[in-house]
């Protein structure tokens, strides 16, 4: 008798076979590659049709944009999918790559992130190009080697170019961007409207507007002016690089390059000012703060560019009058009464600074009457700020994207501006280091803080002492207590030699607070929670605690 028919009252189901999960990395290194030549789209068909001859599924897709591999947390794309490898609670099985080359071109980087995926992770590597895998030992070997290879393509490509440029720059050319005030037109240029076949630099409006600084320089006017000057004109410009201006050769048209090896080049472009007049501005600067010794961290000057004058917005900088041995603070522009002395002696008319400063920080010192209320304020503050990281985040992602601009600035000198290997090894060593600390943070950034009552014992101790720290701490010390209670600084007016306060840390901010309001409630009074969201100042709390 036939029972097929009775194999609808069965209830067994035959089994599904699941497929291995594998995740994918395509790339490619230029933005000109990305738009024209179609390699990723290659990349990818491989990486799918290696999937259907082997039975895999993918299951998460990264990168399809264009990142150079010659550092590999510095790429976006790939640090995701590491990242995102690191937290999976269920790990691919591998990771389809077209060439090891598109995976990375940083050697012992390379190496080291793939023995943390294979033996670390238990995630592999698979070159669908070639099907070498590191599941099998010996191809493991093969694609480790081809990591070397793919560093050392880069550093032998590099090396090709470095005497053209030096022949550049002999010719009187300029490397790289244009400094501020000038135009770049020439056959490497990203605007094509200053295409030109032949490099030339032009004055352009901000130049002129430098002439006129330079000019306003030569007759005696203070940095402050000029800038507030050139401000009212159209151009805004820190402190900082108008001091960078008046000590660039390149504005009177000199090359002073250092793989001319000393050798000084007359520019092929316009100066915004002569020579004669470039050194005579030198000669100013060199001459400055004769007769007193400017420093900027003394053991008997720490407000040094810390305090501010109110009057007219400058750092007071700091002197120390050697026969006596007495030390002054001073205001940049000369205010009334902005030389002020920083210490008290038996002859001293007023008050020394860093004594009414020692005074002024006691005013945040915690008491024990309010201390139940801080601790309650502070572990509210805290669970606020665990609460929220994007501010960081997004900060530690800029300063990742400013480095990687760095990186490929120093990249595009070495290959055409002649910098020399040894320079760009250098610098290239000094900008991962910083790229793999900033990635580090960046990784920190979402965690919380767990040890939460070990925190605010320390945060209490520090409050209660804050004033007797700074007193007796060394310079450095001193700098940290200054900058963790006033994260931006104080102002002082000169004449009455009062501070302003700009703003202080969150967490010391509430102790006066909390000191007016126990004087005005009854002693069993609702506790008052304040909002946090200035915490620290954009400092980890723990940090700031424990490095006192």
């Amino acid at each position: 008798m036939n029972l097929d028919a009775f194999k609808t009252f069965s209830t067994y189901k035959k089994p599904e076979i699941k497929k291995e999960e594998v995740w994918s990395y395509t790339r490619v290194s230029s933005k000109e590659q990305y738009d024209r030549n179609g390699s990723l789209e290659i990349q990818q068909d491989k990486a799918k049709e290696y999937v259907d001859a082997n039975g895999y599924l993918i299951a998460h897709e990264f990168g399809g944009t264009y990142e150079s591999a010659k550092a590999d947390f510095t790429r976006k794309e790939f640090s995701n999918m590491i990242n995102e490898i690191r937290k999976a609670k269920k790990k691919p099985l591998a990771i389809l790559i077209y060439k090891m080359s598109r995976f990375s071109r940083s050697g012992s980087g390379g190496i080291a992130v793939v023995h943390e995926l294979v033996d670390k992770l238990g995630v592999h590597l698979i070159e669908t190009s070639t099907g070498l895998s590191t599941l099998n030992i010996r191809d493991k070997n093969t694609l480790l080697g081809k990591l070397v290879d793919a560093e050392k393509e880069n550093i032998e490509r590099l090396e090709i170019t470095v005497p053209g440029m030096r022949n550049f720059l002999r010719k009187g050319k300029w490397l790289g961007k244009a400094p501020l005030g000038y135009d770049h037109y020439g056959p490497r240029v990203k605007d094509f409207s200053k295409y030109a076949r032949e490099q030339e630099l032009r004055i352009n409006d901000q130049g002129r507007l430098l002439q006129k600084a330079w000019k306003w320089k030569l007759e005696g006017m203070r940095d402050f002016q000029i800038i507030q000057q050139l401000k009212v004109l159209g151009l805004t410009i820190s402190k900082q690089a108008m001091s960078d201006v008046w000590r660039k050769p390149f504005y009177c048209g000199v090359i002073a390059h250092r793989m001319l090896e000393g050798d000084i080049i007359l520019g092929d472009w316009e100066p915004l000012v002569s020579r004669e007049d470039f050194l005579r501005v030198q000669k100013t600067l060199a001459n400055n703060n004769v007769g007193y010794k400017v420093s900027f961290i003394n053991e008997n000057r720490p407000l040094t560019g810390f305090v501010v004058c109110a009057c007219c917005g400058n750092k007071l900088t700091s002197y120390e009058v050697k026969k006596k041995g007495l030390h002054y603070y001073t205001c940049q522009n000369k205010c009334d009464g902005s030389t002020m002395n920083a210490q008290t002696t038996l002859k001293s008319k007023q008050e020394g600074l860093n004594d009414s400063f020692s005074e002024f920080l006691s005013m945040y010192e915690l008491n024990d009457n309010i201390e139940q209320l801080f601790r309650k304020q502070l572990s509210y503050t805290i669970s606020v700020f665990n609460t929220d990281s994007s501010d960081m985040k997004k900060r530690l992602e800029i300063e990742i994207s400013k480095e990687n601009e760095k990186k490929e600035s120093l990249e595009q000198k070495y290959l055409f501006d002649g910098l020399q290997k040894s320079v760009y090894e250098k610098y290239l060593s000094e900008i991962n280091k910083k790229l793999n600390d900033l990635e580090v943070e960046l990784q920190r950034v979402g965690e919380k803080i767990s040890n939460q009552d070990n925190v605010i014992d320390k945060c209490v101790y520090v409050a209660k002492n804050i004033s007797k720290h700074w007193r007796s701490s060394n310079v450095n010390d001193k700098l940290m207590v200054q900058n963790l209670v006033f994260p931006s600084g104080l102002l002082i007016n000169p004449k009455n030699r009062r501070y302003l306060t700009k703003k202080v840390n969150a967490v010391f901010s509430e102790i006066p607070a909390l000191s007016r309001d126990l004087k005005g409630q009854k002693k069993d009074a609702p506790d008052k929670k304040s909002d946090a969201s200035s915490m620290v100042a954009g400092t980890r709390l723990e940090r700031a605690a424990f490095g006192l």
